[in-house]
């Protein structure tokens, strides 16, 4: 992206960005990954945070953010229809202000929670819960793999 495009996207609110490059910086970050914007210099290396700072830090001892180069990010949009029209989802902004523990605590409370109404909710099919079921374990084997969870990657 260019900084016209950067300037444009976080006027409009955004603040987080995907990676586009294979690796950045050691391999510490990789194609894909969500970025968060942490303060705007006005150059084209404006600094980001990173995500899951407890585990980048037994190979990377130290702060939770970089300078990474516009050239190498993109904008992290909704590109799938949801029914939560936003930019972020409401389960990116949890793992953002949650820690690891607290997160996973909240997606192991969803299985719960799916697994005994299965069936029992009016008008709720039980292959769509069964599939909000996989999605969540998903999320919380991620989490525990230290990964930042991307909510567009689900199976409707």
């Amino acid at each position: 992206m260019n900084r016209q495009e950067f300037e444009k996207y976080i006027n409009q609110g955004g603040k987080l960005f995907v990676v586009t490059a294979p690796q950045l910086g050691a391999g510490y970050l990789n194609k894909g990954e969500i970025v968060k914007l942490k303060y705007d210099d006005g150059s084209s290396l404006p600094a980001f945070y990173y995500p899951n700072k407890e585990r980048r830090e037994e190979t990377l001892p130290f702060d939770n953010w970089t300078f990474l180069h516009l050239k190498d990010l993109e904008p992290y949009t909704v590109t799938t229809a949801n029914h939560y029209d936003t930019l972020h989802q409401p389960i990116e902004t949890m793992q953002a202000n949650m820690t690891p523990e607290e997160f996973q605590g909240y997606v192991k409370g969803n299985i719960i929670k799916y697994v005994c109404r299965m069936g029992r909710k009016a008008g709720e099919d039980k292959l769509k819960e069964a599939k909000k079921i996989r999605n969540y374990a998903k999320w919380l084997i991620e989490s525990l793999e230290g990964k930042t969870i991307n909510p567009r990657e689900i199976e409707q």
